[in-house]
C-alpha cells in the first residue's frame, strides 16, 4: 500500500499581528533550499484586532493610525503584497509554506493551484467561488477572500489567504482608508459593503471556525494527495519566531518604509488591473527632488526602484517623464502585466501637478538651476 506524503499541519488562534507575520516567515524559510515533498498548512487568527497592509504599500495611506492607536489595536506589514486588511477572531488566516516543486510557469498558476482547496472548501458550504482580478476570490462579484504570494531568494513558497467568516464592516472602515478608486469611480465609502460578502452572510447562519477549518483541512489533503499531520510550534521554534517578530514585524523601519517625505506634496492615485498605484512626487523649483511608487502589489519593486532613482533631480517635463518610464518598462527582466507606462507616467505627472499646487517655485538652495540676474 502506498503512503501518502505527510504534511505539517498547525492550528493557533488570536495571536498577535508581529507574530503572526513572522511565524509564517519563519515557516516559509524552512523550505530554502530544499526539494522536499512536504509543506506546511497553518490556520490561524489574530486578535481583535490587527490591521495589516501590504508589503509595498505607503501605511500612512492605507490606515487610519491615529484610530488604531485610540481603540488599541495593532498594525503590521506583510512580506506580501495586496491591500490592507482587517484581522480577527472571525476572519481566518490560511498560510501555506512550501518548497517551490510545483512546477507552476507564472505567479498566476500559483494563485489557482494554492486556491483551489480553498474554492473546493467553500462549495461544501453551498458558496461559489472563484479567482479574480490578479490576487482575490469572490462570490458573485463580492470579494470573500483575499490572496498573496511571497518567493523568497532560496525559492521557498509562502501562500496568504484572509478568509471572511464574518467581519465587523463599521470597525474596518474606522481604521482601514479605502481610496474611491478600489471600489469604483462612481461608489461612495458607504458601498463598501456591498462589495464584500462572509461565510456567514453566504450561508446566512454563523458557521464555527473549527468545522470552517476542518473542511479546509479535508479540502488540502483531497487536492494534494497528501496527510495533514498536526505538530505544534516547538519551544525552540517559538523563540526564533519571536526573535523575528521584534527584528521584522514590530521594527519601525520596515512598518513605515515606502512613506513619502514631508516635503512630497503631491500625490497621483491609479486603479490598475495590478492593483492601486500611488505615486508621489517632490518639487524644487522647475526640478523633480523625488519620487516614490506604491501599491498592492510586490513583483516591479526593482522597476519601481529604477524609475524613482532616474527622475530624481530631473527635469519637470512630462515628455522626459515618459521616457525615463519608457526605459525602466523596457530594461526591466521580468513580465510587467496590469500596468501600463502611459499609466505609469500620468500617475507621476498626475503627483506633479499637484505638487505644483501646493508649493512656489523657488531655486533657493538648488545645486542645478542659477538664480536668474538682476539689474
Amino acid at each position: 500500500m502506498e503512503h501518502k506524503n505527510a504534511w505539517r499541519y498547525i492550528q493557533e488562534d488570536q495571536v498577535a499581528a508581529d507574530y503572526g507575520l513572522a511565524t509564517d516567515e519563519f515557516l516559509m524559510d524552512a523550505y530554502s533550499d530544499k526539494e522536499s515533498k512536504d509543506a506546511t498548512l497553518r490556520l490561524y487568527t489574530y486578535q481583535n484586532y490587527c490591521t495589516l497592509v501590504g508589503r509595498f504599500q505607503n501605511i500612512h495611506a492605507e490606515l487610519d493610525l491615529e484610530a488604531i492607536r485610540q481603540e488599541n489595536y495593532q498594525f503590521s506589514r506583510r512580506l506580501t503584497g495586496g491591500g490592507a486588511i482587517l484581522m480577527g477572531q472571525d476572519q481566518l488566516g490560511i498560510c501555506l509554506a512550501t518548497a517551490n516543486t510545483f512546477n507552476c510557469a507564472n505567479t498566476r498558476e500559483m494563485y489557482l493551484l494554492f486556491s483551489s482547496p480553498i474554492v473546493k472548501a467553500l462549495e461544501h458550504f453551498g458558496i461559489k467561488a472563484k479567482l479574480r482580478g490578479k490576487n482575490d476570490l469572490e462570490v458573485n462579484g463580492k470579494k470573500i477572500a483575499g490572496l498573496g504570494i511571497h518567493v523568497n531568494q532560496e525559492g521557498a513558497i509562502q501562500f496568504h489567504t484572509s478568509l471572511l467568516v464574518d467581519l465587523d464592516i463599521p470597525v474596518m472602515l474606522k481604521v482601514l482608508n479605502i481610496p474611491l478608486q478600489k471600489i469604483g469611480d462612481k461608489a461612495q465609502i458607504h458601498k463598501v459593503e456591498q462589495r464584500i460578502t462572509t461565510i456567514s452572510r453566504e450561508t446566512d447562519q454563523k458557521v464555527s471556525l473549527d468545522e470552517i477549518r476542518q473542511v479546509i483541512k479535508h479540502c488540502f489533503e483531497q487536492h494534494f494527495d497528501i496527510q495533514l499531520i498536526k505538530k505544534p510550534l516547538k519551544v525552540a521554534e517559538r523563540k526564533n519566531i519571536e526573535i523575528l517578530a521584534n527584528e521584522r514585524y514590530s521594527n519601525e523601519d520596515w512598518l513605515f518604509q515606502n512613506s513619502p517625505q514631508p516635503d512630497m506634496t503631491g500625490m497621483g492615485l491609479k486603479k490598475t488591473d495590478a492593483g492601486l498605484l500611488r505615486t508621489y512626487v517632490a518639487l524644487k523649483g522647475e526640478t523633480i527632488k523625488s519620487v516614490l511608487i506604491t501599491g498592492d502589489f510586490t513583483e516591479y519593486e526593482q522597476l519601481f526602484k529604477t524609475i524613482e532613482a532616474q527622475l530624481k533631480w530631473s527635469a519637470l517635463d512630462k515628455e522626459a517623464i515618459g521616457e525615463v518610464v519608457n526605459k525602466a518598462f523596457t530594461n526591466f527582466e521580468g513580465t510587467i502585466n496590469g500596468i501600463s507606462e502611459r499609466e505609469m507616467q500620468n500617475a507621476i505627472w498626475r503627483a506633479a501637478l499637484g505638487a505644483m499646487k501646493e508649493v512656489q517655485y523657488t531655486y533657493e538652495g538648488s545645486c542645478y538651476y542659477t538664480p536668474p540676474r538682476t539689474g
